[in-house]
C-alpha cells in the first residue's frame, strides 16, 4: 500500500507486541523461580509471599489487567492504520496479533485463577469435579471467550461484506466490548477474595487498578469520535462520556472513598495529554476528561453523603449529566468534530436519563462489592441508614436505570440522510496536491443547525479535517486545504439531527475492488448517505450472516449481563452476612485454604456429589 510518509512500518512495528508479550513472560518465569512446591503451587506460592495476597487473585486479576494492556495497544494501532492507511492486506499483522492474543489472555486470566484456587484448597462453593472454581471466574471465561471468538467471526465478516473501516461493526464491538468490561470484572475478584482497599498497599494498588480500567474500558468504545471518523450520532459521545463518568465514579466513590476518582482521573488526563497527543500518524483527540465529574460526585458525597445509596446515586448522575457534561462540553471545543449548541437538544435530556441509570446501576454494583469485601470504617456520614442494607439499590430501580440507558443508545442507532444538494468548487493548491473547498448549499439553510460541516480526508498517509465557514447566506468555505492525491479520500460531510451525509470530493482508484478514480473536479451533486462514501470497500455479501452476528452480540451482551448479576449476587449475597449462631469466627486472611476459612454454605458442585 502506498505510504508516502512512512508510518506503516510504524504501525505495523511488532517491537511494541513483542515487549509486552516478553514481560509477561520475564514476570511469570520469575514468579515460577521463587515460588516453592509442585510445579502448579510454584507461582501462587511466590505471589502469596511476595504481596500477602491470594495466588488465585493475582493470578487471574494481574492476568487479564495485562490482556486489556496488550489488547489496547493492538486496537488503538490498529484503529489508527485504518484511519491514516485505510484497509490492510494481511491477517495477522501486529496489531491483530496484539487484539487476539490480549483478548486471549483475558480468557486464559479464567483458567489461571481456577487452577490456583485449586492448589491453594480455596473454600469455593462452585467445584467442577475437583477444580474449586470461584465465581469471579465466570465473567472473566464469558467475557473473554466471546471477545476472542469475535476475531475469527471479523474475518468471517469481511470475506462476506469486504474490508470496512468502522468501529462499531457488530464483530468489532463484540471484541471492543468484551475487553471493555473486564475491569469490573477484576473488581469482583478483589470482592470475592473480601479485599479491601485497606487491607495493605498491594490491596489498594489493586483495586486502583481495577478502578482504572473500569473507567478506561468504559472510554473504549469512545475512539470511534476519538479518532475523528465517526460513522454515528454525534449525540453518541457526550452519551458515552455520561455512561462511562457516572457508572465508574459512583463505583470508584462508594468502594475507595474521597478523593480516590479525582486522583485516578488527573493522572489518566494527563497519560491522554502526554502520550496520545504526540502520537503518529493518528492521535486520539482530547475528548474525554472526566476530572470534572469527579470532583462533583465527591463534592455530592460530601454534602449528601452516600448511606442512601439510592438518592447520593441520583444525586451524582444528575451532577455529572449536567454541570459534569458541561466540563466535557468546554474540553471538546478542542475536538475534530466540536460540540455545537445544536447538539443541546439531544444530549441535554438523553445524557441525564443515562447518567441518572448509569449511576444506579454503579451504585448498585458497588454494594455488591462492598458486602462482599467491607471497606474501612466509614463516618456516621456515609453508613447506611437503619433498615438500609449497606450499599443496598432496590433491585427495581437497578433494572429501570440499565433498560434506559439500553433503551436511549438504541433510540440513536438509525442513519438516514436529508434532502440536501451542494454545488461544489475545488480551487487547487500547490500545484493541485491540495484544495480550497467551497460548496453552496440547497436549501441554503441546510447547515444552519448542523452538529457538523466539515471536509474529511484520511487514508493518504494520515487524517486531516477542514470544518466550513459560511461567508454568505447558504456559501461555505473550508477553513483550510486538504489533500487530494494519492491515496488519500476526502469528502464533503454534513451532520444534523440523525441525517449522516455526505459527498464525494476525490476518491483514488481502486484497481483491486474495481473501483474507479473519482477526480477532485466541481460537481453538482445530492448528499447521500455517507456509509456507502466511508466505507467503500464494502459489498452487499449475505443477507443471513449480518443478521446471525447482530443477534449474537445481543445474545453475548445479555450473557454478559446476566453472569455480572448472578456472580455479584453470590459474593455479595445475604449468605455472606448471616450471623453464626455460636458467634463470630476468629479473623481469616482472604482467600485462605478450606481448611482454614469457615464454610459459609454447603459447596454447590458440578458433575460431583456433594461432600
Amino acid at each position: 500500500m502506498d505510504d508516502p510518509r512512512g508510518w506503516g512500518s510504524e504501525l505495523a512495528s511488532w517491537v511494541p507486541f513483542t515487549v509486552l508479550v516478553v514481560g509477561y513472560g520475564v514476570v511469570v518465569l520469575g514468579l515460577f523461580a521463587f515460588g516453592r512446591g509442585q510445579p502448579l503451587e510454584r507461582i501462587p506460592d511466590a505471589i502469596r509471599r511476595l504481596t500477602g495476597l491470594p495466588g488465585w487473585v493475582v493470578s487471574s486479576a494481574g492476568t487479564a489487567i495485562y490482556g486489556v494492556l496488550v489488547a489496547g495497544q493492538g486496537f488503538y494501532s490498529d484503529v489508527a492504520w485504518h484511519v491514516a492507511l485505510g484497509r490492510d492486506k494481511d491477517l495477522f499483522t501486529a496489531p491483530h496479533t496484539a487484539i487476539v492474543v490480549g483478548l486471549g489472555l483475558i480468557f486464559v486470566s479464567a483458567a489461571m485463577g481456577v487452577t490456583a484456587a485449586t492448589v491453594e484448597e480455596v473454600d469455593t462453593r462452585l467445584r467442577v469435579g475437583a477444580l474449586r472454581v470461584p465465581w469471579s471466574m465466570l465473567p472473566l471465561a464469558v467475557l473473554g471467550g466471546s471477545a476472542v471468538l469475535g476475531f475469527p467471526l471479523d474475518e468471517l465478516w469481511h470475506e462476506a461484506y469486504g474490508i470496512d473501516v468502522t468501529m462499531w461493526s457488530p464483530t468489532h464491538m463484540l471484541m471492543i466490548l468484551g475487553a471493555s468490561f473486564t475491569g469490573p470484572a477484576v473488581w469482583l475478584v478483589l470482592a470475592e477474595a473480601g479485599l479491601s482497599p485497606a487491607d495493605g498497599a498491594w490491596a489498594r494498588v489493586a483495586h486502583t487498578l481495577a478502578a482504572a480500567l473500569t473507567l478506561l474500558g468504559l472510554t473504549a468504545s469512545q475512539g470511534e469520535f476519538d479518532f475523528g471518523v465517526p460513522q454515528f450520532a454525534q449525540v453518541f459521545h457526550p452519551l458515552l462520556i455520561t455512561i462511562a463518568a457516572a457508572f465508574s465514579l459512583v463505583t470508584i466513590r462508594l468502594v475507595l472513598g474521597p478523593w480516590r476518582g479525582p486522583a485516578i482521573t488527573a493522572v489518566l488526563a494527563l497519560v491522554q495529554l502526554t502520550s496520545f497527543a504526540a502520537a503518529d500518524p493518528v492521535s486520539q483527540g482530547r475528548t474525554h476528561l472526566y476530572v470534572g465529574s469527579a470532583l462533583l460526585v465527591d463534592a455530592v458525597a460530601a454534602l449528601a453523603g452516600t448511606r442512601r445509596r439510592l438518592r447520593f446515586a441520583l444525586l451524582s448522575g444528575f451532577a455529572v449529566a449536567t454541570v459534569g457534561l458541561a466540563t466535557e462540553w468546554a474540553w471538546n471545543q478542542g475536538a475534530r468534530q466540536p460540540w455545537r449548541a445544536a447538539l443541546l437538544p439531544d444530549a441535554g435530556p438523553a445524557g441525564l436519563v443515562v447518567g441518572l441509570g448509569a449511576a444506579v446501576v454503579g451504585a448498585a454494583f458497588a454494594g455488591a462489592l462492598l458486602r462482599a469485601a467491607p471497606g474501612p470504617q466509614r463516618s456516621d456520614h456515609d453508613r447506611a441508614a437503619p433498615g438500609e442494607g449497606p450499599g443496598r439499590v432496590p433491585a427495581r430501580a437497578v433494572a429501570l436505570g440499565a433498560v434506559a440507558v439500553v433503551a436511549v443508545i438504541a433510540l440513536y442507532l438509525p442513519r438516514q440522510a436529508g434532502n440536501v444538494a451542494a454545488d461544489i468548487r475545488v480551487e487547487p493548491i500547490d500545484g493541485g496536491d491540495r484544495v480550497r473547498v467551497e460548496a453552496v448549499l440547497d436549501p441554503a439553510d441546510a447547515a444552519d443547525d448542523a452538529r457538523w460541516f466539515q471536509v474529511l480526508a484520511w487514508q493518504g498517509g494520515g487524517l486531516e479535517v477542514a470544518p466550513m465557514r459560511e461567508v454568505e447566506p447558504g456559501r461555505y468555505v473550508s477553513e483550510g486545504t486538504v489533500p487530494v492525491t494519492g491515496r488519500w479520500k476526502a469528502l464533503l460531510r454534513l451532520h444534523r439531527g440523525r441525517e449522516l451525509m455526505a459527498a464525494p470530493i476525490r476518491m483514488p482508484a481502486d484497481p483491486e475492488l474495481d473501483l474507479p478514480e473519482v477526480p477532485a473536479e466541481d460537481r453538482q451533486v445530492a448528499l447521500t448517505g455517507e456509509r456507502p462514501l466511508l466505507m467503500r470497500e464494502t459489498e452487499p455479501g449475505t443477507g443471513l450472516l449480518a443478521p446471525a452476528i447482530h443477534g449474537l452480540l445481543a445474545a453475548a451482551v445479555a450473557a454478559w449481563a446476566a453472569t455480572f448479576a448472578l456472580v455479584a449476587g453470590r459474593i455479595g449475597g445475604p449468605s455472606r452476612r448471616t450471623p453464626d449462631p455460636a458467634g463470630p469466627a476468629p479473623p481469616v486472611p482472604p482467600g485462605a485454604p478450606a481448611a482454614a476459612r469457615p464454610t459459609a454454605g454447603a459447596p454447590e458442585r458440578v458433575g460431583q456429589a456433594p461432600d
